[in-house]
């Protein structure tokens, strides 16, 4: 596994561990025990709680950044090209999890999520297109987010889960919104793309 995808699975499942902290205790402020549990369950791995060493906790109106160390092992491979790669992860219960079908399932959750900010964008096109009689002609997701926000988009969406800026191609009578998806390369077959003509 290159370490670009292996640095961009942990950073993806650091920023679940913040949303899920963020929407469990935006009522009161989150303690190192809960946030301990939390990040010892998270993303389906089930790590026991004292595998999980928590530095720093730092709130921040009804978000928390957690600095944590977690402890863990994982097996490599070494594939018939000769390159190491992690195969697998062991988890709390002593099983050890394949890494291909965690970043799978990790994969699946950033699509869905990019599906639902592009249904937003569609969504605010459409309420532009009802009051303009037209969607806006772009070339660009920026150009469209300027001007889209604030009136049809409360919030600013440039880029995907991936970390890779949203794709739009408009005309007065049709769009096209993308995101390349886990591969981060346009027009391959795992894009999220949502088309009205």
């Amino acid at each position: 596994m290159p370490k670009r995808t292996l640095l961009i699975a942990l950073f993806s499942v650091i920023a679940l561990m913040g949303f899920v902290m963020a929407r469990t205790f935006a009522a009161g402020d989150l303690t190192p025990k809960e946030a301990r549990k939390l990040i010892a369950r998270m993303a389906g791995i089930n790590l026991p709680s004292d595998a999980v060493r928590v530095k720093e906790v730092s709130a921040m109106g009804n978000s928390a950044t957690v600095v944590a160390q977690v402890e863990t092992a994982f097996r490599f491979d070494k594939g018939g090209d000769g390159k190491w790669r992690i195969a697998e992860i062991r988890t709390g219960d002593r099983r050890w999890e394949d890494v291909d079908l965690l970043m799978k399932a990790l994969n699946n959750e950033k699509a869905s999520r990019a599906r639902a900010e592009l249904e937003s964008i569609a969504t605010a096109l459409e309420s532009y297109r009802r009051e303009h009689g037209f969607y806006l002609e772009s070339k660009t997701e920026a150009a469209l987010i300027d001007g889209l926000n604030p009136r049809y988009l409360r919030s600013i969406i440039r880029v995907d889960p991936w970390h890779q800026p949203y794709q739009y191609e408009g005309t007065r009578s049709s769009f096209t919104l993308r995101s390349s998806g886990p591969d981060e390369k346009l027009n391959t077959g795992d894009d999220v793309v949502i088309t009205k003509s």
